[in-house]
């Protein structure tokens, strides 16, 4: 019972748990027994990794209440592990939120580069359009002095449009 107990641990908790040590006592037959087990466990965060740290505590919490009757130290490692999930969970999603935050900031800057780049165009265009204007009063300004002074203008309307 005490090996089965011990072997289930190490079994669910795979690479975080350590070896299995029994402690035996001699029975009246003068053979030892397993009377106490356990097996060493890492309980320790996945530094700046709370997802990683989720899933090992997960692992942890589900290899100290792997056997069928969990002792009072494996409920205690349990609730260490499922205490340190909700403090990982805490950190995944201030991270995820600060992501969240760094993504808008930069779209928003985009935005504001956008809306002035099409603002400078449309000054560009606005300037081009004031040009190709007065070139065609002037042209026509030209035209009108032409035929005021008797000359009968040779009108090139592409010119003048």
């Amino acid at each position: 019972e005490v090996r089965t107990h011990e072997q289930q641990h190490q079994a669910v908790g795979g690479a975080h748990a350590g070896a299995v040590s029994f402690s035996y006592q001699t029975g009246p037959d003068g053979l030892q027994y397993a009377v106490g087990g356990e097996v060493s466990i890492d309980i320790s965060a996945v530094p700046n990794n709370p997802q990683a740290t989720i899933e090992k505590m997960r692992t942890v919490k589900n290899a100290a209440l792997a056997p069928a009757e969990p002792s009072a130290q494996d409920r205690s490692v349990a609730s260490a592990a499922n205490r340190m999930i909700l403090q990982a969970q805490s950190e995944l999603a201030a991270q995820k939120a600060e992501e969240f935050q760094t993504v808008r900031a930069e779209a928003e800057q985009r935005r504001v580069e956008s809306a002035e780049k099409r603002e400078q165009q449309d000054q560009q265009n606005d300037q081009q359009s004031i040009n190709d204007g007065v070139r065609t009063y002037e042209s026509l300004i030209e035209l009108g002095q032409r035929y005021a002074n008797g000359l009968t203008p040779e009108i090139n309307l592409d010119e003048v449009v």
